[in-house]
């Protein structure tokens, strides 16, 4: 084992073993449930377990980073995509500043935000179906042909079932009642299954899509990537594109702050944005993923200060889920315009 092998591996266990351990002694000490929406809490223990988390993200993206063997370049559509996905994340965290009352109606159930989302990753499932396409053609008969295919099918499959969900499969639209056996275990009453335990589910998603979407370029442009256990993986990893367009997601965390996943998926996705602005070798990059360290950090820091000002403290999830629906979009674009299986 190299010693950048050694550190990437210790990294990563240092920080699992944090996450694990801390949610499970505070399950059991404290009796707080690994997955909860509540206002952010600012004493001294949340401030400790904040510093280790924060810490051990830093390690883990600096480990990744000094095994960087190549910094891919964001092209010109890239990086103006980019710089408007960013201004409308300082749009939005305006309009909270400006009327509360504004910001929570354009969140609300059926808004524009919520249809938009569920377009987006309607769009990013025939993107990936696409893929999946060109896959089955390209990948030679022999060796791991499954793989692949398996791969490019899971995440045609697994958009389109978000994009549902995120509309409840069309209920109110087609006006359907919920089924008895359902309404009694669903929390909103719904057709959908995410609502049958929405905190683990919102926990899921935030922490899952903040280490896919901002973690993984990371470790695309790694010697990680040609491991042999990761090599089959490389061509599905999401790249640099992908995360600067992502970035802006992180700055709608309030209701799920205090959630350790979530939590670290900030401060790697922070992390990861120095990072690229440190390696990144065209001008244009580096003022890029430099603004967008910058505003992570602020954008984080005004939703901390003034979150508390919202109608309901969870007004900021259908934003947050809004710039989600925007990453997993490029990424589902940028795949179905590969060539290699």
């Amino acid at each position: 084992m190299t010693r950048s092998q050694w550190f990437i591996l210790t990294s990563a266990v240092i920080w699992l073993g944090f996450m694990v351990g801390m949610a499970a002694y505070e399950q059991s000490v404290f009796d707080w449930h690994f997955a909860r929406e509540e206002v952010p809490v600012h004493d001294g223990w949340h401030w400790a377990r904040r510093l280790v988390t924060a810490g051990s993200s830093f390690l883990l993206v600096a480990a990744l980073a000094q095994a960087c063997l190549r910094s891919e370049r964001i092209g010109g559509g890239g990086l103006v995509l980019a710089w408007s996905v960013t201004l409308l994340s300082v749009a939005g965290e305006a309009l909270l500043g400006i009327s509360p009352a504004a910001f929570a109606r354009v969140g609300a159930e059926d808004s524009a935000i919520e249809w938009l989302s569920a377009m987006l990753l309607f769009g990013a499932a025939g993107l990936m179906a696409l893929r999946l396409r060109t896959v089955l053609r390209l990948t030679p008969a022999h060796g791991p042909r499954w793989i692949p295919v398996v791969i490019a099918a899971g995440f045609t499959a697994l958009f389109a079932l978000m994009a549902l969900e995120e509309v409840s499969w069309f209920q109110r639209q087609i006006g359907f009642d919920t089924p008895e056996a359902v309404a009694a275990r669903n929390w909103q009453g719904e057709f959908n299954l995410h609502n049958f335990h929405t905190d683990i589910t919102e926990l899921a998603l935030y922490s899952g899509t903040g280490i896919f979407l901002m973690l993984l370029p990371l470790l695309r442009e790694s010697e990680v990537a040609r491991w042999p256990l990761v090599r089959v993986l490389a061509p599905f990893l999401p790249d640099r594109t992908v995360a600067a367009v992502s970035a802006p997601m992180l700055v709608f965390t309030y209701s799920h702050w205090t959630l350790l996943p979530v939590q670290a998926a900030f401060w790697i996705g922070l992390a990861v944005c120095i990072a690229f602005a440190r390696s990144s070798i065209t001008r244009h990059g580096t003022v890029l993923w430099s603004t967008l360290a910058v505003w992570v950090a602020a954008g984080q820091l005004f939703m901390l200060a003034f979150g508390h000002t919202m109608v309901m403290i969870f007004d900021s999830s259908e934003y947050r889920e809004l710039f989600i629906s925007i990453g997993l979009a490029v990424y589902a674009f940028r795949q179905s315009r590969a060539r290699d299986a």
